[in-house]
């Protein structure tokens, strides 16, 4: 599957950190020679995430496409189990677990898709995206742990076992000290880059569930693209 771009957006909000990347050293073969280090921090990591029902995650993102400008990004995720809501300045993205809407600002346009159950509990679920690295499909290890201010940082570098990811580099940065998510660092293998920063989480808010759905009605001359099969 290829990863449109808003699906970015999605894969780093909701801490992703264990889709695809590339070890530096190429001993490494396949997941029998994954990192015991590496995998205590990441168990720790999705232990804590696990326990949370919901997310509110502030993020800032930088994207670097092949011949053009650096782009940045800000913006607010929220997920309450397979729901979410992403909104940033330019777009604006909504689940309700049965449909999919896509709020392109600047062309006020929405596009409307089915939610599709193979493919988004891949990239939309952050639990089931947290058990990726323990299922085999994917190589990782502890590269650097360093001290900042009074805290350690644990880098830790990921390669998938497939040659046909869409990736071809990933980093990720925990605070061991507060067992959080600092950053990631992608290269694609179209030669992107992007870079995330988590800035703000808060867990276990209740939510009204009509916020993980958007009413074209509510938008004034709003173009609707509906590709839903219904």
């Amino acid at each position: 599957m290829r990863i449109k771009r808003y699906q970015f957006y999605i894969l780093f909000a909701y801490f992703l950190p264990f889709i695809s990347g590339l070890y530096s050293q190429g001993t490494m073969l396949s997941a029998r020679d994954n990192d015991p280090k590496a995998k205590s921090i990441l168990d720790k990591l999705k232990k804590q995430y696990d326990s949370y029902k919901t997310m509110e995650v502030s993020f800032e993102m930088e994207l670097e496409l092949p011949g053009k400008k650096t782009e940045l990004r800000k913006g607010i995720v929220i997920q309450d189990g397979k729901m979410y809501q992403i909104k940033m300045e330019d777009q604006e993205i909504y689940s309700d677990t049965k449909t999919v809407w896509v709020y392109l600002k600047n062309n006020n346009e929405v596009q409307i898709s089915d939610y599709e159950e193979s493919e988004s509990s891949d990239v939309m679920s952050p639990k089931q995206m947290m058990s990726l690295y323990e299922k085999g499909d994917f190589i990782y290890s502890l590269i650097e742990e360093r001290k900042v201010g009074k805290n350690v940082f644990a880098d830790i570098e990921f390669k998938p076992v497939s040659k046909k990811s869409d990736f071809t580099k990933m980093r990720l940065t925990v605070d061991k000290n507060s067992n959080k998510m600092i950053s990631l660092r992608v290269f694609s293998r179209d030669g992107s880059k992007y870079l995330l920063k988590i800035s703000d989480l808060k867990s276990n808010k209740k939510y009204d569930p009509a916020i993980f759905s958007f009413n074209p009605k509510a938008v004034t001359g709003v173009h609707i693209e509906d590709v839903r099969m219904d």
